[in-house]
């Protein structure tokens, strides 16, 4: 995926997220972090981690 379809994917999956109303899971701020332009929690807990 490119940069771009990857922001559309995490866009999508959070506006779906928040229309059904679940904003609490780990998903749902995965997809806010990402769709806001910051660096995917995932991937940042595992650079902390191979550290």
């Amino acid at each position: 995926m490119t940069q771009d379809e990857t922001q559309r994917y995490w866009q999508t999956m959070r506006t779906a997220m928040e229309a059904a109303g679940d904003t609490s899971s780990a998903i749902y701020q995965r997809a806010l972090e990402i769709s806001q332009g910051r660096p995917d929690p995932i991937d940042t807990a595992r650079d902390a981690s191979a550290q």
